[in-house]
């Protein structure tokens, strides 16, 4: 299955493109059944659309939201994703969500209807870190979290599986540069996802992926 591509000109318009759209899912999701479940990544790049989806229409008090992956670090601690989460999302309307931590983990839903990841230039995804000596045990797990150890970083993280990454109805993939571009566009030859982890996301056949970039 071929991810779809959605280029734009400015960062903006990708933000406000992927919050109508995860607005449109969860909204759809809840139609359906009572509760809605949505995956962020972490770091500096979906701020934006934070701020925009914060603002959505919603009947946020039936969602919940998870990060894709937590540092291991205590619980206040200003690097958490989770705090992260707390500051740029859980304000608005989105106030009355519910977020799920990881560490320690909370009970991971079974199916995570809308799912945003980011990409680095390594090509890792969530915490599926191309270094990590853990990767290839997390790549094939069945369970829903992995806790690996990323020499570079001189940390541990915990992040969620591809088997729970692809378990959401659609998955959304949002980068910004021409870097990441590049690394993005080696990634959608075949290879092996334990060079560039973000291939376990974008060449598989069981979840439609989007993707949402700007220079």
């Amino acid at each position: 299955m071929t991810p779809r591509i959605r280029e734009f000109q400015h960062r903006e318009q990708a933000a406000e493109a992927l919050a109508g759209a995860l607005q449109a899912g969860l909204g759809a999701a809840l139609a359906r059944r009572r509760e809605a479940a949505l995956v962020v990544s972490g770091g500096t790049t979906p701020v934006d659309l934070f701020h925009c989806l914060r603002k959505k229409p919603l009947a946020w008090n039936r969602v919940t939201v998870l990060a894709s992956d937590e540092r291991d670090v205590p619980p206040d601690h200003p690097d958490r994703n989770e705090a992260m989460i707390r500051r740029e999302l859980l304000q608005n309307a989105a106030a009355a969500a519910r977020l799920l931590s990881l560490i320690p983990p909370g009970p991971i839903p079974p199916r995570c209807d809308e799912v945003v990841l980011g990409m680095g230039e390594d090509g890792h995804t969530a915490s599926l870190f191309p270094d990590s000596p853990d990767l290839a045990a997390a790549l094939a797990s069945h369970a829903a979290l992995a806790r690996l150890r990323v020499p570079r970083l001189d940390m541990h993280r915990v992040s969620l599986t591809p088997t729970t990454l692809l378990s959401g109805r659609r998955i959304s993939l949002l980068f910004f540069g021409a870097a990441k571009r590049a690394v993005f566009d080696v990634a959608l030859a075949n290879g092996d996802s334990a060079q560039y982890p973000v291939r376990a996301i974008l060449r598989q056949d069981a979840v439609p992926v989007t993707v949402y970039t700007a220079p």
